[in-house]
């Protein structure tokens, strides 16, 4: 592995002018920019990775990487623990000993908190449920830290993710199955990129298969308990009623359930009931009914995001790679075939 001897000889700088840029401090120093962009290209071109979690530790017998999730606190939060979870498995399961951080942030302002990622202070990344606007500012960026991306789309970082094509087909396809030529849907309030893909790729998939999605049984909510509960309310108010319905979101099943429960309709036997799912399968599995999904394959996608980010931090290359799993259908009692 190079060392910052070796991107100094290759800068024609010191060694000390090297630490200063690599620690956001070249302006500060007076450091020309040209300089700075001398060294920045030749950290690039050698793949030079600082093992900065040693600044954290008092001896250099005790080196460990330093890697750092980020996720944002809003009302995914109680998703976090879950992913951190998956995470801390993927890398027990590959044996990578590590410093794990959680780095959060607010959707839309990832910029706020990219400081650390341009000073190079992780050796790697884990970034997920970040907003378009993240993902762009996030390509912008002028790091040595390698990046992989959970669930989203990017031409500069390595993904790890489902296909929204393939999950919203999957669905559509469970339904037509059952010989349903209409399908009510609930969705959340706030449309966040993987969501709202799956959702879009579900709309588009019954209308290639003949299923009708009829504008006044779509149905929106805040993603929670209580938002699916009022998005049941306005369903329950139909005179028509619809015989299927799809939810976008495993985490406003609970509230649409009791709704649902309220008025007397019983699952499956009035209506069938089949969500997507994110969240820890036990969320949906022990409600009554237990409640059908098509469910992204979170671990899996963990795993192969771990593995990802270790191949570049090990090889130094940042190549990106584009990494997809397949979403899994759990049947339950709510949806059966």
């Amino acid at each position: 592995m190079p060392t910052i001897k070796d991107v100094a000889a290759a800068a024609g700088v010191s060694p000390t002018t090297v630490s200063l840029v690599m620690n956001g401090r070249g302006e500060q120093h007076r450091i020309p920019p040209e300089t700075i962009i001398r060294i920045q290209n030749a950290m690039r071109e050698l793949g030079y990775q600082p093992n900065l979690s040693a600044r954290r530790l008092r001896t250099s017998a005790e080196r460990r990487p330093v890697v750092a999730f980020f996720w944002p606190l809003d009302y995914r939060a109680n998703m976090l623990g879950y992913f951190l979870s998956l995470i801390q498995k993927a890398l027990r399961e590959k044996s990578y000993d590590c410093e794990l951080v959680v780095h959060p942030f607010t959707n839309d302002h990832i910029a706020d908190a990219c400081e650390a990622l341009i000073h190079n202070n992780y050796t790697g990344a884990i970034i997920g449920a970040a907003s378009e606007q993240d993902v762009r500012h996030l390509e912008t960026l002028d790091t040595q830290v390698p990046i992989v991306l959970i669930n989203r789309e990017s031409n500069k970082y390595s993904t790890s993710s489902a296909n929204s094509n393939k999950v919203g087909l999957l669905a559509a396809s469970l339904i037509r199955q059952k010989n349903y030529r209409q399908v009510a849907l609930i969705c959340a309030g706030n449309r966040y990129v993987a969501a709202s893909r799956r959702t879009d790729a579900f709309v588009f998939a019954c209308q290639q298969l003949g299923i009708q999605v009829p504008q006044e049984w779509i149905f929106s909510g805040a993603n929670t308990a209580e938002g699916g509960a009022a998005a049941a309310e306005s369903l329950c108010a139909l005179t028509n009623m619809p015989k299927m319905v799809l939810c976008e979101s495993d985490t406003m099943v609970p509230g649409v359930l009791y709704t649902l429960h309220k008025y007397g309709i019983l699952i499956p036997q009035d209506m069938e009931l089949l969500s997507f799912a994110t969240q820890d399968p036990m969320s949906v599995q022990y409600l009554i009914p237990a409640v059908s999904t098509v469910s992204m394959p979170s671990e899996e996608i963990a795993r192969q995001a771990v593995g990802a980010l270790i191949s570049h931090i090990t090889t130094g290359s940042r190549e990106p790679l584009r990494i997809e799993s397949e979403a899994r259908v759990e049947l339950r009692e709510s949806f059966r075939l």
